[in-house]
């Protein structure tokens, strides 16, 4: 005798139409010319417009017009067959001007008995994550420009115990940046220079007066006293969290020379961290410029002369060559 728990039960038809209405996330039926055809009701919602008021639209007039070029994109690679399914994420506008954001699965609907002419799109709100997302943005590039205002302050602020070189750090940050740029370097790293040059003589903090403020040639003692300025500063810089290892390589090594003769780890070559070696070229070309307790300021020919004949002795070839077709013009 069969018992109840054994009498399977009747296998129902499967009812697309309510699984569309209830999916839980935006369907859209996409036409191959970008009409809607189908929206489901949180697909309607996502755009606070009635069902009825979408189908009929081109998807393209409620699409951001930053996003139509990307969104016409992704269509034509699921139309053509170069992918089963494009994801991206996009902007939509809503009636009222609102932008939204959504993560959006876009494939071929098949079509029974024919050739599909039309594709489905997956849409699920991420407005409020993007929000978030661009709110943790724009506080840290608060906390990046706080940073950076910092960290110029305080090299600007050393420029106060010895008035003869007041402007230098500017000066050598531009003269950086620029160098930075003609040589190919990308933004993170021109900005871990630009780090860099700000602190490059924070070490000068721990140097007596009466060497730092000399006004004649220092002797034995004193120049070691001096070099002790790299180490030091490099010391003082690593206790700041967010300064990156590349940054930290300019304070310490921007006075090693390319042939191994410098200080303080007599590095030579490529050896010496690319950073320090573009910003030794700027810190040295500034100095011979800029008036000092020790001497007069060179004019930029003669520097200009002296940092080429420096070539593969103090300074990296490659770097001089650049430095003199952007300085030189």
């Amino acid at each position: 005798m069969t018992t109840a728990l054994n009498t399977p039960f009747p296998e129902a038809p499967f009812d697309y139409q309510l699984l569309f209405e209830h999916a839980g996330v935006g369907l859209l039926e996409i036409a191959f010319d970008g009409t809607i055809r189908r929206i489901n009701p949180d697909g309607a919602a996502f755009f606070d417009l009635p069902a009825e008021a979408l189908a009929g639209q081109s998807v393209l007039s409620v699409t951001h017009p930053d996003d139509v070029t990307r969104t016409v994109a992704a269509l034509q690679s699921v139309i053509s067959g170069e992918t089963k399914m494009a994801v991206l994420e996009k902007r939509y506008l809503r009636s009222c001007g609102e932008i939204i954001w959504s993560r959006s699965r876009v494939s071929l609907l098949p079509a029974p008995g024919g050739e599909p002419g039309s594709v489905v799109a997956v849409i699920a709100d991420i407005t409020e994550l993007k929000r978030a997302q661009q709110d943790l943005e724009a506080l840290n590039l608060s906390l990046q420009d706080t940073l950076e205002g910092g960290l110029l302050g305080l090299g600007i602020a050393l420029e106060a115990r010895d008035l003869e070189t007041s402007g230098h750090t500017l000066r050598v940050m531009q003269f950086s940046m620029q160098l930075g740029a003609a040589l190919g370097l990308h933004s993170e790293a021109l900005a871990q220079l630009r780090h860099g040059a700000s602190l490059h003589d924070l070490g000068k903090l721990t140097i007596p007066d009466a060497v730092l403020l000399k006004p004649g040639p220092l002797d034995a003692d004193e120049w070691a006293m001096m070099q002790t300025h790299a180490v030091n500063g490099h010391e003082i810089a690593s206790r700041i969290p967010t300064l990156p290892r590349e940054a930290l390589d300019v304070i310490r090594s921007h006075h090693e020379r390319f042939d191994g003769n410098g200080y303080p780890d007599r590095l030579q070559g490529t050896d010496i961290p690319l950073l320090a070696r573009i910003f030794a070229v700027c810190d040295v070309y500034d100095a011979l410029t800029s008036d000092r307790p020790y001497k007069s300021a060179w004019t930029q020919e003669e520097a200009l002369s002296e940092v080429a004949a420096q070539r593969g002795r103090q300074f990296d070839p490659k770097i001089v060559d650049a430095f003199l077709t952007l300085f030189s013009a």
